[in-house]
């Protein structure tokens, strides 16, 4: 199992906090998971990136049991 956190419009289409029990091989395959999920949120989960116990990691990241995964959509500001 690893635990999700997402944020900004994210929260929109998930919940601030879930749990994924079957843990996806890799970050790619996360992100195909929770498109299948929440395809509404596709365009917005195609350009996220994604950091396990704070530190951002690339699609072919090695997810392990008990990471804890940030899920974060683009951001502007000034």
């Amino acid at each position: 199992m690893i635990t999700l956190e997402f944020f900004a419009g994210l929260k929109d289409y998930f919940p601030p906090v879930m749990e994924v029990r079957e843990t996806p091989e890799d970050i790619n395959r996360l992100r195909r998971y929770l498109i299948d999920q929440q395809s509404f949120a596709t365009t917005l989960l195609e350009q996220c990136r994604f950091a396990v116990d704070d530190t951002f990691v690339q699609e072919d990241y090695q997810l392990r049991q008990g990471d804890l995964v940030l899920v974060i959509p683009p951001s502007s500001g000034g």
